[in-house]
């Protein structure tokens, strides 16, 4: 009997290890499977900075591009008015800004006096003409 009770032992600790061995390998394939999505990964990481490193380059170059087209417009916009060139386009803003203001000629600011006074006659007429009432003071001073 007690050969029979140590071999039923045997075979119940051999099943108990064949379990214990399915699930140790069972969690080496887990280990494998995250390791692999681990590389996976940290590859697209390094692809992604790439691309990003190369994306901002080329923004650069567009951005030193555009700055040196600019610049360029400004030189050519500098050269062809009137500018000295010791000024830069903001001194010279600022130097034309603390000039007086130019003086509007006399003949302009009577023809728009005029124009607004018969825009009020017009006005004035068309109203009279309804209500029958005394013409413009403006009418009468110019009579």
């Amino acid at each position: 009997m007690k050969v029979t009770a140590i071999i039923v032992e045997v075979e119940a600790v051999k099943a108990s290890q064949n379990q214990t061995m399915k699930k140790l390998e069972a969690m080496q394939k887990e280990i494998e499977d995250v390791k692999a999505i681990a590389h996976k990964a940290r590859k697209n990481t390094k692809l992604a900075n790439a691309a990003r490193k190369a994306i901002e380059g080329e923004l650069r170059r567009w951005r030193e591009r555009e700055h040196k087209m600019q610049a360029d417009a400004a030189s050519r916009m500098l050269a062809e008015s009137k500018i000295p060139m010791g000024l830069s386009p903001r001194n010279y803003l600022i130097q034309k800004l603390k000039q007086p203001p130019k003086k509007i000629e006399l003949r302009k600011l009577e023809n728009a006096r005029t124009s607004l006074t018969n825009l009020c006659c017009i006005y004035h007429k068309k109203r009279n003409k309804m209500d029958y009432g005394s013409p413009c003071l403006t009418c009468e001073m110019q009579m």
